[in-house]
């Protein structure tokens, strides 16, 4: 069994993927694989890719698949988690790359506490711009993931799920794949994680970097998108309750929904129209009322509304 697996999808990458695959041929951990899935895109990604390791030692770590028609990252993913062995499993996009101990350090660290979850920091880039950045994220405490822990870490991470390593064993025991939904499909997995763990890591240095493109998926103007995000987290409502983990942790999981749902779907809806529609604002709402009835119960929910009032109308605040 390797120590890690590497999963990538790959989409229109070929300007990119040589940097990402040579940060991972130069990784330190050595007993790790790599899979590749095409998600059927028009370039020659794929074949620059195997042309490049075709002569390298490392080349037997990588393995390949095909998704049957362009699905989305989500569904590619999970191709890549059913053919996955490693003990651990990341996820890392073919447009970003990572430093080279980035996985040694992240898999030595996870076994030292008994982490079904260790994750370090991240770094953006903008090449456009030539600037970086150092992504904000909350710390925690490496070992028990008590609950007192838990319900902080739900309402305050950040959605940069590419920078931990899961433990592969509480993905497969408990289900856990990626929504065929095109956005939140990431926060949808890394959050059904959160709540599975028993055992957390965190790391405080910047090892993965994250590119920022205009013209990538998350990025790029799409009138409905909001509708996927909307999906997503109805599906990862759903999935708690299945699980019987969602009266647990209600108010945190409602406070995921009202800000990376309801919220953001709001925001994507403004931004990605000419002409926004107060019927489809009104029809965002009351899903957002059907799902979170009691909402008005929620400290967390109610201190972030009066937060943004105060910015949106700091005279009336």
């Amino acid at each position: 069994m390797p120590r890690l697996s590497v999963i990538i999808p790959v989409y229109n990458a070929e300007e990119t993927i040589l940097r990402c695959i040579d940060s991972l041929l130069n990784q330190t951990l050595q007993d790790m694989e790599v899979i590749v899935v095409d998600d059927h895109g028009q370039d020659d990604s794929i074949k620059i890719l195997q042309n490049h390791i075709a002569e390298h030692p490392r080349k037997n770590m990588f393995r390949f698949a095909k998704t049957a028609v362009n699905s989305g990252p989500g569904p590619a993913r999970n191709i890549g988690l059913q053919m996955a062995q490693g003990e651990y499993a990341a996820f890392l996009d073919s447009d970003d790359w990572v430093e080279n101990e980035m996985y040694s350090t992240l898999y030595e660290t996870a076994i030292q506490h008994s982490a079904d979850l260790c994750y370090c920091r991240a770094i953006l880039e903008n090449p456009k711009k030539n600037k970086q950045r150092i992504l904000s994220n909350i710390s925690v405490k490496s070992g028990r993931f008590s609950d007192e822990t838990k319900r902080h870490f739900l309402s305050n991470f950040r959605s940069y799920f590419w920078i931990y390593i899961f433990r592969r064993e509480i993905i497969s025991k408990h289900d856990i794949t990626f929504p065929e939904e095109r956005a939140a499909e990431d926060i949808y997995f890394l959050t059904c994680n959160i709540l599975h763990a028993e055992n957390i890591a965190c790391i405080n240095k910047a090892m993965y970097h994250y590119t920022y493109d205009a013209n990538s998926l998350s990025h790029s103007k799409n009138e409905k998108r909001y509708l996927d995000k909307l999906s997503a987290f109805r599906k990862l409502l759903d999935y708690a309750k299945t699980h019987n983990l969602y009266e647990k942790y209600r108010q945190e999981l409602e406070y995921i929904y009202f800000k990376k749902a309801y919220l953001t779907a709001t925001i994507n809806y403004v931004k990605n129209v000419k002409h926004p529609k107060i019927k489809v604002l009104r029809e965002i709402y009351h899903e957002f009322l059907e799902t979170c009835p009691d909402y008005t119960k929620s400290k967390l929910i109610s201190s972030t509304s009066r937060l943004i009032a105060a910015k949106l109308f700091p005279r009336f605040s």
